[in-house]
């Protein structure tokens, strides 16, 4: 790389660095484009209903709540269906015969305003140490049984009820949409620490287990799964913007970490062992974790701000040079080889297609920050988004839409644009802001952050079509950023082996 200028802030930075004012105000109306597109508005689609019948218990009755309890929230987090939450009268009226012959009287399913309805049995197994889950899902329609193949019935150890759980309605959700769920994914993000301004953490998809990963003094934002398993994030840790790493092992030995918890909450269950790396071609080992964790990509007279990677490896970052932001490949030993966007205005933000031959990123190249693509090698740019004067943080999900957030009058709202340029708006606005969107592995939800329920800045998840949205609830409140879901190579998007 030639010599760069001194270090300086960008000119276009995240919403976490713009000024609260900067959002609060009604922006000029941008300029009429010939090729200026339609927003779309969430479709608001009424939603089918399951109920969630009360576990049928042979086991600990606080097993059997928590099995209750998590059914419920992810069906709720689901967003592609409402959660009715049964009663034991539910159960009562709704069933014919108990389990394990269990059917269904469809017009008291109905009455009780279902449109499927779950159940579940939860007992001891023949091995002391483990239960066994049988789960069944019920058209109320019709009475007719549907197959949660192997998800129906699960013999797992006594601590992991919540992951079983989690299985369960993997289930219910390959059944009813054709692509299993990933409610048993992880979500990391940023949020204010015991010891630093933004420290990493990671929670469970449904907001449970909160753990922290990267707790020094600093501000630590940005986190990114990597194919092997590890972590990348943007640190000012050494006074400068830089990436850092840890691998897989790191990261189990972190999970291994007493979680944050509010007073009076008592301790979880062991988390269930990650699976091991799968090393990712021509990458170097990371680094063994210390007090002082060494830098992975830095430099004197750069600022790197958050990468992405693709399948197979390669990476990319936005690199500040103290002039303006670009968006370089980096190779393994951290140093930048190839500038992709290589245009004199600001380009920042990259995220690549699933499939790694395009890249979605933001640029002010037009006066105003607005989603751009180009081909993998830098190729074929092309402006994707015409309206708003504020637009940012894009991330590209598996059915080909791009998520990002822009502002339409005061409110900062989360929205998908095609390739094609066709245009969804996912929240309501209400002059709040909602930005920084992240697709789920499976491409059915999207998390997060908004303050558009007015209690603050949290974590929210919403349907890939906008019909519902959900706030995640977690153990206890914060300001949260950069939120990010796990990606573990070849787990991204599981087809159910028949469509509905």
């Amino acid at each position: 790389m030639p010599r760069l200028a001194p270090i300086a802030l960008p000119a276009l930075l995240s919403w976490w660095l713009l000024p609260t004012s900067a959002l609060g105000q009604t922006p000029p109306a941008p300029p009429v484009d010939p090729g200026l597109y339609v927003v779309v508005e969430a479709t608001q689609r009424p939603l089918d209903a399951v109920l969630v019948l009360p576990t049928v218990c042979g086991a600990a009755k606080k097993d059997c709540e928590l099995l209750d309890q998590v059914l419920a929230n992810d069906v709720r987090l689901s967003c592609i269906v409402r959660s009715l939450k049964g009663t034991p009268a539910h159960l009562a009226q709704v069933t014919k015969t108990p389990f394990p012959a269990f059917t269904l009287r469809p017009s008291a399913a109905q009455a009780a305003g279902a449109t499927y309805v779950l159940a579940a049995s939860l007992k001891n197994a023949k091995d002391a140490a483990n239960y066994e889950l049988t789960a069944m899902l019920f058209d109320a329609r019709d009475g007719k049984q549907l197959s949660l193949l192997d998800f129906a019935v699960q013999v797992a150890p006594i601590g992991s009820v919540r992951s079983m759980a989690h299985h369960v309605v993997n289930g219910v959700q390959g059944v009813l949409t054709g692509v299993q769920g990933t409610f048993d994914a992880i979500i990391y993000f940023s949020a204010k620490g015991p010891e630093c301004d933004r420290c990493i953490y990671q929670i469970d998809a449904d907001g449970a287990n909160r753990r922290i990963l990267v707790s020094d003094k600093g501000i630590h934002m940005f986190p990114v799964q990597l194919q092997d398993g590890g972590l990348m994030y943007t640190s000012y840790r050494n006074d400068m913007w830089s990436l850092f790493r840890m691998d897989a092992m790191q990261l189990m030995a972190l999970s291994d970490l007493t979680p944050t918890l509010p007073k009076g909450a008592k301790a979880k269950a062991a988390p269930k062992p990650a699976p091991p790396p799968v090393p990712t071609p021509g990458a170097p080992a990371a680094p063994a974790a210390s007090a002082t964790p060494e830098a992975f990509a830095s430099g004197k007279d750069l600022q790197y701000r958050g990468c992405t990677q693709n399948p197979h490896g390669d990476l990319v970052a936005t690199i500040n040079d103290g002039d303006q932001a670009d968006i370089w490949q980096i190779d393994w030993s951290g140093q930048p080889s190839r500038n992709l966007s290589n245009n004199p205005a600001n380009d920042l933000s990259p995220s690549y297609a699933p499939e790694g031959d395009w890249i979605a990123f933001v640029s002010d190249r037009s006066g105003e920050p607005q989603i751009y693509v180009m081909r993998y090698d830098g190729s074929g740019q092309k402006r994707l988004t015409f309206s708003g004067n504020y637009n940012a943080d894009p991330d590209w999900g598996p059915d080909g839409k791009i998520a990002y957030s822009g502002q339409r009058g005061s409110a900062l709202d989360v929205l998908t644009v095609t390739m094609q340029g066709k245009m969804q708006r996912l929240t309501p606005g209400l002059g709040r802001r909602s930005l920084e969107p992240k697709w789920s592995p499976d491409g059915k939800r999207v998390v997060y952050v908004s303050n558009e329920d007015g209690k603050g800045h949290r974590l929210w998840i919403a349907a890939a079509d906008g019909a519902a949205r959900e706030p995640i609830d977690l153990v206890a409140p914060s300001q949260f950023y950069t939120p990010n879901w796990q990606r573990i190579a070849g787990k991204e998007v599981r087809r159910w082996p028949t469509a509905p």
